[in-house]
């Protein structure tokens, strides 16, 4: 509604992203993370990380599964393994919560903890202050950065994989569960790099092609002086612009840094890209943010 903005929110306008330190408190992180620890007790290995390589029609078929397992995990809580976790039988060669990357992308709507975070009134009182109207959430990922081996994400807007028509409608809500520091991967971004639009679309590809999405454009070459460190505690929440240039380096830490991240869109007046790898189906239509 109207009246003027607070300073904070102009920042946000201007930088493309805003951290709000202890927005959630440490008891709060601690049922997200003790959450997570019960679902991975219950997991069980997909198949297409259990069959060993031999033959490229073999390979092929891993892929294949692969990509179907990523394709179709919008509504559905899935697991995504670092590289080199798995023996080529599908046993792990560290313990299995130590070996998980990040779990995706329905957490929002089918796990009770993370439901109640997405939609605590702290968060939709948020929503409000930014003028959203219709905001609905597309996706949630809880992301572990696991210690020595969490892998680096390179630079990248999050646009770039939640297309809409208009542009500006994609924000990130990036929760810090413990302490993100620049030893154990924290946040890089570049202050006003929302402004200029996207650069490159990830976009299912056509039947038939091996891969089960592709790249239109290109990432342009981001110079590194540029990005800023994002260090935040262990409650903080960075939101994130969906055009703003972000990263985080490896993790060379022995420490991890849990994450929980979810995007939300304004639905008012906004077409959701059919090309986009994720899409709200008959059993998950993107819930609202309000309640």
């Amino acid at each position: 509604s109207g009246g003027e903005q607070s300073p904070r929110l102009l920042q946000f306008h201007k930088d493309g992203f805003l951290v709000l330190e202890h927005f959630f408190t440490a008891e709060e992180c601690d049922s997200m993370r003790n959450q997570i620890q019960r679902i991975i007790a219950e997991m069980e290995v997909p198949p297409h990380c259990r069959t060993e390589f031999s033959t490229k029609e073999e390979e092929q078929l891993q892929a294949q599964g692969s990509s179907d397992y990523f394709l179709t995990s919008g509504d559905k809580i899935r697991f995504f393994f670092e590289k080199g976790v798995l023996d080529e039988r599908g046993n792990f060669l560290i313990p299995k919560e130590k070996s998980v990357s990040k779990i995706g992308h329905a957490l929002h709507a089918y796990d009770p903890v993370f439901k109640q975070i997405t939609h605590s009134s702290k968060v939709q009182e948020l929503g409000r202050k930014l003028s959203l109207e219709r905001p609905v959430v597309v996706q949630s990922m809880y992301i572990f950065k696991q210690p020595g081996i969490g892998g680096e994400v390179t630079p990248h807007q999050d646009a770039t994989f939640l297309h809409t028509e208009p542009l500006g409608r994609i924000l990130g809500f990036w929760i810090a569960l413990e302490d993100a520091t620049q030893e154990n991967g924290c946040l890089w971004f570049i202050p006003g790099s929302h402004t200029s639009g996207i650069t490159r679309r990830m976009v299912r590809a056509s039947s038939g092609s091996s891969t089960c999405v592709e790249f239109v454009g290109s990432e342009p070459a981001y110079d590194d002086s540029q990005f800023i460190p994002l260090p935040i505690s262990k409650g903080g929440l960075i939101l994130i612009h969906g055009e703003v240039v972000h990263k985080s380096e490896l993790n060379s830490s022995e420490s991890s840094r849990h994450a929980f991240t979810f995007h939300v869109m304004e639905a008012k007046d906004t077409s959701w890209s059919k090309e986009n790898w994720l899409q709200p189906t008959p059993e998950l239509p993107f819930p609202s943010l309000y309640t």
